[in-house]
């Protein structure tokens, strides 16, 4: 269950699942490709395959399909949420930031914020399914729990983690110190980013 509703390969089967999946990925790049300038359109398109394929969610997928084989460490949780996760929230960053024609400074700037809100989201969602209830979550709540996965709240403690959460959103917003109120948008997600129900 995804927000209360059964998810893609439930409701329609495996094989229509993964074929939607490689339907919206591939949509994804033919939208892409009308983006001109052109050369922003390549910068993009780089962007999103690498955070799409092995060294962004597929290879973090892997690496978390093979953890509960055995005991993970907080090193390789890190990796893991950074790659499964954090690849595509810091790519879809960096693609607006290439798009809008962001310069080098504040390319990085924005690639440390979208680095700092990609873990903190997957450590906020960890907390959630130790806090959250099934109606908020729409989902099973301590799924995670139950199945013997290694969480952040079961690494290192709920207290930890929620300090760990909020010591990314203070990078991120840190990141963002050198932009104007433009980038007030970008300050409220890193702000709900832990402060979510589901």
């Amino acid at each position: 269950m995804r927000r209360g509703k059964p998810t893609c390969h439930r409701k329609f089967g495996e094989a229509n699942a993964i074929l939607a999946g490689d339907a919206l990925l591939n949509l994804a790049f033919e939208t892409i490709s009308g983006i001109r300038p052109a050369e922003r359109a390549v910068c993009i398109l780089c962007e999103i395959s690498t955070a799409s394929g092995t060294h962004g969610m597929i290879g973090g997928q892997v690496a978390d399909l093979e953890a509960p084989a055995r005991k993970k460490t907080l090193a390789e949780h890190d990796f893991i949420s950074r790659y499964k996760t954090g690849a595509l929230i810091r790519a879809s960053v960096r693609a607006g930031a290439i798009l809008g024609g962001a310069n080098t400074e504040s390319l990085a700037a924005l690639t440390r914020y979208g680095e700092a809100i990609g873990l903190a989201f997957q450590i906020a969602d960890d907390i959630l399914d130790v806090e959250g209830t099934t109606e908020e979550l729409g989902k099973d709540a301590g799924s995670d729990q139950a199945r013997g996965k290694a969480t952040y709240p079961a690494l290192v403690g709920l207290e930890a983690s929620k300090a760990r959460a909020r010591e990314l959103v203070e990078m991120a917003l840190e990141a963002l110190s050198s932009f104007d109120e433009r980038a007030e948008p970008l300050r409220a997600i890193a702000s709900y980013i832990v402060q979510r129900k589901s």
